[in-house]
């Protein structure tokens, strides 16, 4: 693979990450359903496959700019726990399988990027 290719789908990958935390700014401050957010990203001609589009939810969440939670929480889960839930939703088909809906919602750290107040490396903003 060529040091170009690389650095391309380094950029489209921080691009899609950006779409992810946009989109979450847009509906601000209401959390989002995961399942409502992939196709969002399919209707912004950002179109991925489920397992990738888990994966890059699991990085921003691990980056702290999004919280994952199941509806009806009643508490903030801590990073372990939300870990497992993104696992549990990558093992299942869909959120019926899954037994809950899951949430994600921007944490002030991603509106703080999105706003331009801070940079995260490894995420592009998009406006």
């Amino acid at each position: 693979m060529t040091l170009n290719r690389r650095r391309t789908e380094r950029e489209e990958t921080e691009r899609l990450r950006g779409w992810l935390v946009y989109l979450l700014y847009l509906h601000r401050p209401k959390p989002l359903q995961l399942a409502s957010l992939w196709k969002l990203l399919d209707q912004y001609n950002q179109p991925l496959i489920r397992r990738r589009f888990i994966e890059e939810i699991d990085h921003i969440r691990g980056l702290g700019l999004i919280r994952v939670f199941p509806a009806g929480a009643s508490k903030e889960l801590d990073d372990v726990e939300q870990a497992r839930l993104i696992q549990r939703y990558s093992d299942a088909a869909d959120d019926r399988e899954m037994g809950t809906v899951l949430l994600a919602r921007l944490t002030t750290a991603g509106t703080n990027f999105q706003d331009g107040i801070t940079d995260v490396p490894g995420v592009q903003r998009v406006d």
